[in-house]
């Protein structure tokens, strides 16, 4: 009878002050570039890890896998060199958390929705967790949640159909295993970070975060060591990010009810997350703030990246640092919220207060070509979805109820 496999679910990890975000931009490009890189996507393409893959449609010298992983490891080097920096506080992740976890969004996916042709985004928190179950050596078997903290994209628009002089067919490997080609489609790729064990909060040094290839446990102090001997042995090839998972959100095609843990939910809480930062007027939910760095620091780096053989130019220098505005932010308390929206003009004899978790709303854009033109079908104007954040409806004088007893805390999931 085997027993209950061992668990491991970090709480959290130590997200980057937003300065150090171009810092890890620049070296997480150069580690992508390297061999090391190639090796990794090399093993998790042999095992079956892969989402997305592209096969040469002609002879190379290459093996198919050492072909695909080159490919990979490419065009994500491309997309990191080219991103513009993106870094998304607590309560802005816990809003995108909180309403992708309520529904996908509803929307045809648009090309539109991103803040940037390309990009890398990190959040404060995780966004949701890789939960794997691997058997060890011993016969007994142990669950690891790697929490999702980081993201890049980039436009699919067909360039990527040539890989170092050779044409290319990419491959899409579903969720229920099929492999389809994906020839003619235009979409969001997006590839997934993890962050390094010793980022990672809520584990013990004795707890297994990974399994070698011969069913050995290797343990968070292992991985963690590992870690920093890495890094001062080559501190400017070190990436702070390690890669998980990637996918393209095919253009015009709709959200399906992705399950939990899957990259289909994280790019779902992703897409979310730019329909927050594109809400505007009286529908605006967060502030931007940007952040440079002085231009002495910014001689400095060109000189290290110079020495380190880093490509020179990487995205334009500058994090966004997103969060929700002062009046979206959730409370410390729900009266506290409730009170300052009550107002006292309503005409209902309430009873109660309740809460309304975040949902979302279709926008009409243009309410005269809708109404009086009776454009119903949208054909000349168009609606946009946008996220309402959590509130408490009902007077402020009277008692909160909810459902079951339990109160609504806004807040970000464990992974």
């Amino acid at each position: 009878m085997s027993s209950a496999p061992q668990i491991t679910k970090p709480t959290g990890w130590r997200a980057p002050s937003p300065l150090s975000v171009l810092d890890w931009q620049r070296r997480q490009e150069l580690f992508t570039r390297s061999n090391l890189t190639q090796r990794m996507l090399e093993t998790a393409i042999r095992g079956g890890h892969w989402t997305m893959m592209p096969l040469a449609d002609e002879a190379t010298t290459f093996t198919v896998t050492d072909f695909a992983a080159r490919g990979l490891m490419l065009t994500e080097s491309d997309r990191l060199r080219e991103a513009r920096t993106y870094s998304i506080g607590s309560n802005a992740t816990g809003l995108a958390v909180a309403a992708s976890s309520g529904s996908a969004p509803q929307e045809p996916i648009s090309l539109i929705r991103p803040p940037s042709p390309s990009g890398l985004m990190l959040f404060s928190d995780p966004i949701g967790s890789d939960a794997e179950t691997y058997s060890t050596a011993d016969g007994s078997s142990v669950e690891i949640h790697t929490p999702i903290v980081a993201v890049s994209w980039s436009l699919w628009d067909g360039s990527q159909d040539r890989i170092d002089g050779h044409a290319v067919t990419w491959l899409r490997q579903s969720s229920h295993g099929a492999i389809v080609p994906c020839r003619g489609m235009r979409g969001i790729w997006m590839t997934f970070y993890a962050p390094r064990t010793s980022e990672m909060l809520g584990v013990d040094a004795s707890q297994a975060v990974a399994v070698g290839p011969d069913g050995s446990l290797i343990t968070a102090a292992e991985s963690a060591l590992a870690d920093t001997a890495f890094q001062r042995r080559d501190p400017d090839l070190y990436g702070p990010l390690a890669w998980n998972n990637e996918l393209v959100l095919p253009e015009g095609e709709a959200f399906a009810d992705p399950k939990p843990g899957t990259v289909q939910h994280w790019a779902a809480t992703v897409y979310t997350t730019w329909q927050i930062m594109q809400q505007t007027g009286k529908s605006q939910l967060t502030d931007t703030k940007r952040h440079s760095l002085p231009p002495a620091a910014r001689k400095k780096a060109g000189r290290k990246a110079k020495r380190s053989g880093a490509v020179q130019k990487i995205g334009d220098g500058s994090v966004r640092v997103i969060d929700l505005a002062a009046p979206s932010r959730p409370a410390s308390t729900a009266a506290a919220r409730d009170a300052a929206a009550s107002d006292g003009r309503r005409t209902v004899q309430w009873s109660c207060r309740w809460p309304v978790p975040p949902y979302r709303r279709s926008t009409c854009l243009n309410p005269y070509l809708h109404h009086k033109l009776k454009d119903s079908a949208h054909k000349h104007h168009e609606h946009r979805e946008e996220i309402i954040p959590l509130s408490i409806k009902g007077p402020s004088d009277k008692p909160l109820r909810v459902p079951g007893g339990t109160t609504f805390t806004f807040d970000v999931p464990a992974p």
